[in-house]
Formats: structure tokens, C-alpha cells, sequence
């Protein structure tokens, strides 16, 4: 079947490429007459289509169509086609705080052993999403493995290889409290995304290095880089991230003095939603969990950012393990 009597497989290709290129929007359309073609034609490329528009979903902050398009597709999937879909299937269950059906699904492909099975143009993507994994997981070295697989594997003609493996590099390092070496590389992630046309991953690579220089006490380098991080999420449509970029603002915008890094800062329930938070539930989820509502996890996590002097969840990990070794000893 060529590609004029396969409208479904074309408009999968384009969307994939508008994700990356931040036009959310459009990918969002694309996927949906993607999903709809290949419902009317029967085909396989439908699994591809859905895993596609989770992910565009999951970059839109859509968790509902995110987790239902990701099911979906990971229910009519083998080996070979869920190795092909890695990338799109696992930034749609890390939105969704999955950590587990992130793991589930490199067990599925194979990759998790064996990095290698993974097509060479898509390896160093796979890398870094499973970089978010372990680090969610509270995995440092394991991430490490992880960015040092996009390392060896990235080829600096690909599109955005040298971004990514940067930017993984980058996030193993912010978790390490390697706070220069996170600076360096994420700030070199940015500058290549920005080339590249990727203004969504660019928006991520400054956010590392906005947390870099909190870590450092470089607040209004830090309230500048957030800021740029802000504005290309609302400028692609990743609403989940800009809203995080602006509570990361707002905390830090009103912290006048360098805090007490200590576990004693924190409420017991403060520390529990974080602790919740580290692991990769998301707030709706920590909220069921603790029988609480959303907006009050919100401000539980805002206070704990505030607190441990960091923008996000993502950058919880490295204090909360230092405060726990602290108050071992």
C-alpha cells in the first residue's frame, strides 16, 4: 500500500514532527484525523496514531486523553512496534506520573537490558525518557546508565540528538547536586534545542538550568532562565509545564533569604507529599492517596519548594535523599 491510500500513517508522521517541533496544537488535529483514519481503514498503523496523540496530549497537559490514548495503544502492541513507540508511549505515562507502566513497557520492548534494540535514530530520546524514569524512581545510578547510553549513541548530524543527550546528562547531574556540571549541560541542551526549532524541549533544558542556579544561590539568573523556560511552554502549548514554571516563580520570586535546608523545615505532611511526590505521583494521585484535595497538595508542594529551595518535583529527589542521610546520622 503506498503512501497516497495510507492517510494514516502520513498524518501520524506529521504530528510526530510538530510535537517535537512545539506546534502542539497542530499535532493535536493531526493526531486525531491520524486515529480516525486508521479507525475507518482498519489497518495497524492505529496503534501508532494513539500513541501519538497521547503524547501530544501529555505535552497539552490532556491527562484524560493522554492516559486513554496510551492504553489503547499499549493494548495492541508486540515488541518491535512498542520498541518503535517508546519515546511517544513513555512521555505520555510520565506525565501521567506511570513510573511503573514506563518500566513495564521498556521490559516489553526489551530495552531495558539491551538498549541496543532500539532503532539508532530514536536510542538517544529513549535514553533520556528513561532517564525521568529512574530519576521518578529515585534511581540516580541507574539514570546515570541511562545518560551514558545517550551519550555513546547520539549522532551529532541526527536531528536533536546532541540536545537530548545533553539534557539527560544535564538531569543526572541537577540530581547528583552537581549543580555546575547540570548548569553546563542543560544550558548546552537549550542553545541546541533552540537551533533545532524544539522550542518545548528547549523550555525544559532551561527549567534544569534555572534549578541549577537555585542550588547555587544565583536567584535572579535562576528567575531569568524559568522565565525563558516559561514563555516558550506557553508559546508551543505545554500548558502542564508552564503551570509548573510559574509556581517555580512565584516561590522563588517571594523567597527573600537563603532557608534552613533541613528536614526539620517541613511538616510531617509536608514531607509525606513530597515523599509522595518524588516517587511520581502526580498531585491528583498523591491527593486520593492522603484523602485530601488537590489545591491542597498544591500548597503543601509550593511551601516544600519554597522551603528546600527548588522549582519543581523534579528537582525534589537529591535534597530529600541528603536530609534523610542527614537525619540517619
Amino acid at each position: 500500500m503506498d503512501d497516497e491510500t495510507r492517510p494514516a500513517e502520513r498524518s501520524t508522521g506529521a504530528a510526530r514532527n510538530q510535537v517535537l517541533r512545539g506546534r502542539l496544537s497542530r499535532a493535536t488535529e493531526l493526531a486525531a484525523h491520524a486515529v480516525a483514519a486508521a479507525q475507518q481503514t482498519g489497518g495497524d498503523e492505529l496503534p501508532a496514531a494513539l500513541a501519538v496523540q497521547a503524547w501530544a496530549a501529555a505535552w497539552r497537559g490532556d491527562s484524560q486523553l493522554a492516559d486513554q490514548a496510551s492504553v489503547r495503544a499499549m493494548t495492541q502492541l508486540d515488541a518491535n512496534w512498542t520498541r518503535r513507540l517508546l519515546v511517544e508511549l513513555l512521555g505520555a505515562r510520565l506525565h501521567l506520573g506511570d513510573v511503573d507502566g514506563c518500566q513495564r513497557l521498556a521490559n516489553a520492548a526489551g530495552v531495558d537490558t539491551d538498549p541496543g534494540r532500539v532503532a539508532p535514530v530514536l536510542r538517544p530520546w529513549v535514553c533520556e525518557s528513561m532517564v525521568n524514569v529512574e530519576l521518578t524512581r529515585s534511581r540516580p545510578a541507574r539514570a546515570a546508565l541511562w545518560a551514558e547510553h545517550a551519550a555513546e549513541t547520539a549522532a551529532p548530524s541526527m536531528w536533536g540528538h546532541t540536545a537530548v543527550m545533553h539534557l539527560a546528562n544535564g538531569q543526572v547531574a541537577l540530581a547528583r547536586n552537581d549543580l555546575q556540571v547540570a548548569q553546563l549541560r542543560a544550558g548546552r541542551s537549550a542553545e541546541a534545542f533552540t537551533e533545532a526549532g524544539m522550542p518545548g524541549y528547549a523550555a525544559r533544558a532551561h527549567a534544569v538550568v534555572g534549578a541549577a542556579l537555585i542550588g547555587m544561590g544565583e536567584r535572579d539568573a535562576a528567575l531569568r532562565e524559568l522565565s525563558v523556560a516559561r514563555r516558550l511552554a506557553e508559546s508551543c502549548g505545554a500548558r502542564a509545564l508552564a503551570a509548573e514554571l510559574v509556581d517555580s516563580q512565584l516561590s522563588l520570586s517571594v523567597r527573600r533569604a537563603p532557608q534552613v535546608r533541613s528536614m526539620d523545615t517541613l511538616t510531617v505532611r509536608e514531607h509525606e507529599v513530597a515523599e509522595l511526590a518524588v516517587r511520581g505521583l502526580t498531585n491528583r494521585q498523591i491527593a486520593e492517596k492522603l484523602v485530601v484535595s488537590v489545591k491542597t497538595v498544591e500548597g503543601h508542594l509550593s511551601r516544600v519548594f519554597t522551603k528546600l529551595g527548588v522549582p519543581c518535583r523534579t528537582a525534589l529527589a537529591a535534597p530529600l535523599r541528603k536530609m534523610d542521610a542527614e537525619l540517619v546520622h
